[in-house]
């Protein structure tokens, strides 16, 4: 259900996106009418032919008409004359303009350090101006470095940017601020913050009520209806969906009458109204179909299977289950053949195959694990890409930062030979005063720069300590969202599954030979289940999560001694405190990965495991009789063990010290500040 919610939110997005362009009136003039809008502003350009601000509004005015990719590279070359006349003119609207036009370009060229390259010089031209263009466009680069921040999942950094943006729009710009509360309600749901998404998707209804248009309304109700349902508020769904009910269905809007009919197909479902469910999830169907987006018709298709399923209506299940899986196939949806196959493995449960419920099961599984691996490395991929896009920014800054105060020094001396040439009197007088304030400016420049440098350095640390921080919390959150779906969902069937064997067999007469065949069946199938725990209990330990971390660490080092050959001693030391979850987590992790290390590389036959805690700081100390290493060549592996204990004890601003030789056993030893 979790995964199918969050494909409704794709399909919602897509939607809000469309519906901002349906707002600000751009629709199918984009293509339309672009060459019309073009030739005119041509037109006006030739009236100013001399290189000055008039040809510099002019050119801004021929670039202002493309809207689109293709459109702005056609445009490009009357940009970069309207910058170079700005500079010699040190026009700095025109530069401003300019500078914003061209992120946008980069942005959807997918150059996005280019991108954030001029939007920040953007920022930079209009800081500390009240001149009201400037504001609009700086506002306008804040948007648009946070649609990048955004893509790249980076959700924090990209709300701190919606802010700046929502600082200049909310009291001047209907449109914009509406959809300003529609993307930040969006964000903060993504990172599951649903208070400050409601409190957003809130002001955006009650903004619409004041005049907007019909299209503007619907969008804000479907906004919010959507995420009270992903917070399990059905009642407050339902009003909200009701006020969208006299519009529906849209006859241009096809991705407003999706997100309605899903919406409502969810509720009734969740509702256990499987009969109404399914009457609006085939209209969300023939929708989807309509407008061939495959992705929403996967969804509807799931949910028809499991609707028609649970009010018997086998066979029909079995219909919609099978279109969903031809569906996803096409389209290579992993999500969308997941649930089919899920949807399969529930059908043939019903009607007592479960062999073939099985097989079905487990091909799900397979995919599941996956795509779940594939999403880990598109997260890892997703923060070096943001890491470096921020480091290169961050120097980038600096080397202007550098230039400026170069060229500053180059025009004081310039001005000092001008005195030279006027009166030696007045050099010697004038030039022993400029030394000296040339000489103090330096030294206070310089003090300045060194610390601009310290608070850089402490603002990436802390940028570091965040990510590093979100990372870790994602891991641990999806570890026990899978670990729960392991027991709750995998190993209650396969429960059952044992349950129905234990049930044929009862009922059924077997020969020696065929009971003996069923007999190793079902132990088989127990130690499947007995595997599925371990795994479950691998991913978030139940006892850490029930008795804390002291137990927990006790039972981990108890199951590892059932290992053939390897004793550990678990001992504990200082004050019993209780620490929060999260420090809990990462203290057992950490100690999780040392034990495991010891155990699988170091080939050790006795482990010490020693925690202490103090007032302010917890030791952690793991050392073995195994074969050692060299340390110096820690640094080349390519495992992720290292690295994420690493970033845990970075989290608590620790120090780690690794103590080994080849042949000498290890000694690690971890201070941490909690």
């Amino acid at each position: 259900m979790l995964q199918f919610r969050s494909f409704i939110l794709a399909g919602v997005i897509s939607f809000l996106q469309c519906t901002q362009l349906r707002a600000q009136d751009i629709g199918s003039s984009i293509v339309s009418g672009y060459e019309e809008r073009k030739e005119k502003a041509i037109a006006a350009l030739k009236k100013f032919p001399h290189p000055d601000t008039g040809r510099v509004n002019a050119l801004v005015d021929v670039i202002s008409t493309a809207l689109i990719k293709k459109q702005r590279q056609e445009l490009f070359p009357y940009c970069e004359e309207a910058i170079s006349i700005s500079r010699q003119l040190n026009y700095q609207e025109g530069l401003v303009k300019c500078y914003v036009w061209k992120g946008h370009f980069y942005k959807s060229e997918l150059y996005r350090e280019t991108a954030h390259l001029y939007y920040d010089s953007a920022i930079k031209l209009a800081k500390g101006s009240f001149n009201e263009t400037l504001l609009e466009y700086k506002a306008n680069s804040h948007r648009g470095k946070a649609w990048i921040y955004h893509e790249q999942e980076n959700y924090y950094t990209a709300l701190n940017h919606f802010f700046e943006a929502l600082k200049y729009f909310e009291s001047r710009n209907k449109v914009a601020t509406m959809n300003l509360y529609t993307i930040i309600a969006n964000t903060y749901s993504r990172v599951n913050n649903y208070p400050q998404a409601i409190v957003y998707a809130t002001k955006n209804v009650t903004l619409a009520t004041q005049g907007a248009d019909t299209i503007m309304q619907v969008q804000a109700h479907l906004s919010l209806a959507e995420i009270y349902l992903r917070n399990n508020e059905l009642a407050l769904a339902t009003i909200y969906l009701d006020k969208m009910k006299p519009y529906m269905p849209d006859p241009v809007q096809l991705m407003i009458n999706s997100g309605y009919y899903m919406n409502r197909g969810l509720i009734y479902f969740m509702e256990q109204q499987y009969d109404s469910s399914i009457f609006y999830y085939q209209k969300a169907y023939e929708v989807a179909a309509a407008s061939r987006h495959n992705d929403n018709k996967t969804a509807a298709l799931y949910y028809l299977s499991k609707a028609a399923l649970q009010s018997g209506k086998t066979e029909l299940a079995k219909k919609y289950a099978d279109e969903n899986l031809a569906v996803a196939d096409k389209i290579n949806a992993k999500i969308g053949k997941i649930n089919a196959l899920l949807n399969l493995s529930d059908y043939y449960h019903e009607i007592n195959d479960n062999a073939k419920a099985y097989t079905f099961l487990a091909n799900a599984a397979a995919l599941k694990d996956s795509l779940s691996v594939e999403a880990n490395l598109n997260q890892m991929n997703t923060l070096a890409a943001v890491y470096e896009s921020d480091k290169k920014e961050k120097e980038i800054i600096q080397l202007q930062s550098e230039k400026e105060i170069q060229t500053a020094s180059v025009k004081q001396k310039s001005l000092l030979n001008k005195f030279f040439i006027g009166s030696i009197i007045a050099l010697l007088f004038f030039g022993y005063l400029g030394y000296i304030n040339f000489k103090k400016n330096q030294q206070l420049t310089k003090q300045e720069q060194e610390l601009q440098q310290q608070k850089i350095i402490e603002l990436e640390k802390d940028k570091q300590l965040l990510t590093i921080n979100a990372m870790l919390k994602g891991q641990e959150e999806e570890r026990s969202r899978i670990a729960k779906e392991l027991h709750d969902g995998i190993g209650s069937l396969l429960s059952g599954t044992k349950m129905s064997f234990i049930n044929v067999k009862e009922h059924i007469a077997l020969s020696v030979e065929n009971k003996t065949m069923f007999d190793r069946s079902v132990s088989m199938l127990d130690n499947t289940i007995g595997d599925l725990r371990k795994v479950a209990q691998n991913l978030m330990p139940e006892t850490l999560v029930k008795f804390g971390l002291e137990d927990a660490l006790r039972d981990f080092c108890r199951s590892m001694q059932s290992l053939p050959a390897v004793k550990i001693l678990y001992q504990q030391f200082g004050e019993n405190r209780k620490l929060e979850n999260t420090a809990e987590v990462y203290i057992y992790r950490i100690i999780q990965e040392l034990v495991n290390n010891a155990v699988k590389h170091a080939n050790a036959s006795e482990i010490i495991v020693q925690l202490t805690m103090h007032e302010h700081k917890i030791s952690i100390t793991v050392e073995d009789n195994g074969k050692g290493f060299d340390k110096y060549k820690l640094a080349t592996t390519s495992g992720n063990g290292m690295t994420n204990l690493q970033y845990r004890v970075q989290y608590f601003n620790g120090k780690l010290d690794i103590v080994s030789s080849p042949g000498n056993g290890t000694s690690v030893n971890i201070q941490l500040i909690a």
